[in-house]
């Protein structure tokens, strides 16, 4: 367990000024909407979500996309550290408020399928461009049902 610590530092003392910040806003950023999915009413979530039933463009400069993966890849790789529950709408949610802060634009969808076990499954993700930024692991399977855009 130290060994594991001690190595994860390690790796976070490599990163750049701008990664480390972008490191530490995902993980404060995660409890922040955890804690307001607890809360608020779905209805005021989507406050949070951006312009409801529009999508960012599928066109974007590759410095922007790759902008919006490094956000993708800090809010994944934190919400595997939080103490509190970090699952998909979590991280859709922390990744599309960083965005609109960097003014990137982006869309969080929000889709639901049919589980094995026949209860309805649901799933957030987020596009940046033509690229999948978070949730990216079987999202073609699941219908559209909302999309929220910045």
């Amino acid at each position: 367990m130290l060994k594991k610590l001690v190595l994860r530092l390690r790796y976070f003392c490599y990163l750049s000024f701008k990664m480390k910040l972008l490191v530490i806003l995902s993980w404060l950023l995660l409890g922040v909407m955890w804690l307001l999915l607890l809360i608020l009413p779905f209805k005021r979530l989507t406050l949070f979500m951006g312009k409801a039933n529009e999508e960012s463009p599928h066109l974007l400069d590759s410095t922007i996309q790759n902008k919006a993966l490094k956000v993708g890849w800090a809010v994944y790789t934190m919400s595997r550290h939080t103490p509190w529950e970090s699952k998909c709408l979590v991280q859709a949610m922390t990744v599309q408020t960083i965005l609109r802060w960097l003014r990137i634009p982006g869309t969080l969808y929000l889709g639901v399928k049919k589980g094995t076990d026949g209860k309805v499954d649901a799933h957030a993700w987020v596009r940046c461009g033509e690229h999948i930024v978070i949730g990216n692991y079987g999202e073609e399977t699941y219908i559209i049902v909302a999309c929220y855009s910045v």
